[in-house]
């Protein structure tokens, strides 16, 4: 990769982070993104697979699969709720795909999506999906966010 495609990668990473290049957390963000954005994509290894096989909650329905879990804020719902779509083949997931795991769960719907998804970005446990789904904004969960909630909110 040459200093032009790293620059260009450092502009898309900006663009899709946003915030304050000065706060902490949207510098954590953005270093996530950027390796992301640098890692050059390459199939996963057989233990890979088998690694994030044996965690899926394939066979749990979203409801269950949130039940189970030591959630206390809006943030850990909306990375669990990206977590669980991972597992079941979702790489991202619209606005409307995250609502409807909320009707589905039956939990009250947080007044302001954009903040909670805004605030796990600051986090660094979620990142806007490098392209649009069905022409909609989607989000992705972080490998960060993916260990936050193997190692925090599971019981």
């Amino acid at each position: 990769m040459d200093k032009d495609e790293v620059r260009q990668k450092v502009e898309e990473a900006k663009a899709l982070v946003g915030g304050d290049p000065r706060d902490p957390l949207t510098q954590i963000a953005f270093a996530e993104v950027l390796r992301m954005l640098l890692q050059p994509y390459t199939q996963p290894s057989p233990s890979q697979v088998e690694h994030r096989t044996a965690l899926a909650p394939q066979t749990v329905q979203i409801s269950e699969f949130l039940a189970q879990m030591k959630i206390d804020t809006e943030t850990d719902r909306v990375a669990t709720i990206l977590y669980y779509h991972l597992h079941n083949g979702c790489d991202s997931s619209t606005r409307a795909e995250i609502l409807e795991a909320y009707a589905t769960a039956r939990f009250k719907r947080p007044t302001n999506l954009a903040d909670v998804v805004a605030r796990c970005i600051r986090k660094g446990h979620v990142i806007e999906a490098p392209e649009k789904k069905d022409g909609q904004k989607a989000w992705q969960i972080t490998v960060t966010g993916e260990k936050h909630v193997e190692e925090h909110l599971k019981p």
